[in-house]
């Protein structure tokens, strides 16, 4: 029976930051640029599938319209391609961002430094407000942006998708590893989670924030969920965290946030806000109407609603294992800390959660760390831009 060694704690961080897969980068794997390099490499052949084989779209706008693109936490620009090409076709104007150090730095200066792109975006385009579409914790920064920093008088929609807007419960123990600034200000309860929840969306952005309940890294899937915003859920089928980046279809629903009408439009025309819970439901990838009306619970949330479509799904299903309690009292106690599990007791078998016989299905996750609890879960398998960069 192999026992943990002093090396554990890091390859346990690394399978982490990998999702579960058991096929870790070579190099240095506390680098943001390592992960970068790897997933771009990973998923290579979907990313060209989806540059070489561009699907005729929905009627393009009738005139141009900037979006800024930004990407999240070890995500190289490249990975918006697919995306790119779609938003020429249907008449966009896209602006890639990606942050310095790949977003790994501290998320409160990412967000300042966010103001200043944008300001150079507009003057560029000439126009007086732009929309954003960002991934993962590009979506947090953009929110705090809108929400604290001004960023309301300057951007009409807020498009997220895979963003732990919430935290990741995970996180603590990357960070102890890894040690970037960005993934303590992602530990629930850090000063920076604290300050962008402190504070309400502006009533004059739309904001949509697009989850899978398939996804490999933002757990728990609630932490996508934003009030008073759109929430849209991909819980049908397996929808893995970089899916999002060339499924065409996915896309699609982008799209349709992107031309979705205003705020102030809603209010000129007498309409009433219809709440999240009818606007995540018209979602037709999703198809969560029925599953979140289902859901007396959790209302709005499209993807609790959808606990009995994957409620063999055990990184839901163990809400019913741990209990919630339990899950919630480890948290507590990490999120300052950021501890990590006492792990004496543990076989590497039992962290790798069967990783050392095979990797798991589409290199999802074969378990997750919750706080000081270990619990394993196994994903239920269904079924060119200006790119903008170190702006100061």
């Amino acid at each position: 029976m192999t026992r943990i060694s002093r090396t554990t704690p890091l390859l346990l961080a690394a399978l982490i930051l990998g999702g579960g897969t058991c096929d870790l980068p070579e190099g240095d794997i506390t680098s943001p640029h390592t992960w970068g390099d790897y997933f771009l490499d990973k998923y290579a052949d979907e990313r060209q599938v989806a540059l070489d084989n561009v699907e005729p779209g929905p009627t393009p706008l009738a005139a141009p319209r900037t979006v800024l693109l930004i990407t999240g936490v070890t995500i190289p620009a490249a990975w918006f391609d697919a995306i790119v090409v779609r938003l020429q076709r249907d008449g966009f104007a896209p602006v890639v961002y990606e942050p310095p150090e790949l977003l790994s730095g501290s998320l409160f200066q990412a967000s300042a430094e966010l103001a200043n792109v944008v300001a150079q975006v507009k003057a560029d385009s000439g126009q007086d407000k732009i929309d954003i579409l960002a991934e993962c914790t590009g979506g947090v920064i953009a929110r705090y942006y809108v929400q604290s920093l001004g960023g309301d008088a300057h951007v009409d929609r807020l498009v997220t998708f895979v963003s732990p807007q919430n935290g990741i419960d995970k996180a603590p123990l990357a960070a102890s590893v890894a040690d970037w600034p960005a993934l303590h200000d992602l530990s629930p309860g850090s000063d920076f989670l604290n300050a962008v929840q402190a504070v309400p969306l502006p009533d004059n952005v739309a904001m949509t924030s697009i989850y899978t309940c398939g996804d490999e890294y933002i757990r728990p899937v609630e932490t996508s969920i934003v009030e008073g915003a759109t929430n849209i859920g991909l819980c049908d089928e397996f929808v893995g965290h970089f899916q999002t980046m060339y499924d065409p279809a996915i896309y699609l629903i982008m799209h349709g946030a992107l031309v979705a009408g205003l705020p102030a439009d809603a209010f000129a025309s007498g309409d009433e806000d219809t709440g999240d819970d009818e606007e995540a439901g018209d979602d037709e990838e999703a198809g969560d109407d029925e599953e979140a009306g289902d859901d007396e619970e959790t209302g709005d949330d499209e993807e609790i609603g959808d606990d009995e479509e994957i409620g063999d799904d055990e990184e839901i299903g163990d809400d019913e294992e741990a209990g919630d309690d339990e899950e919630i009292s480890d948290d507590e106690e990490t999120h300052d800390e950021a501890a990590a599990p006492d792990l004496g007791s543990l076989t590497l078998n039992d962290l790798l959660g069967g990783c050392a016989s095979g990797p798991s299905p589409s290199g999802a996750g074969a378990f997750t760390l919750l706080g000081l609890g270990l619990w394993r879960r196994r994903l239920r398998r269904r079924g060119p831009a200006q790119k903008v960069n170190d702006i100061a």
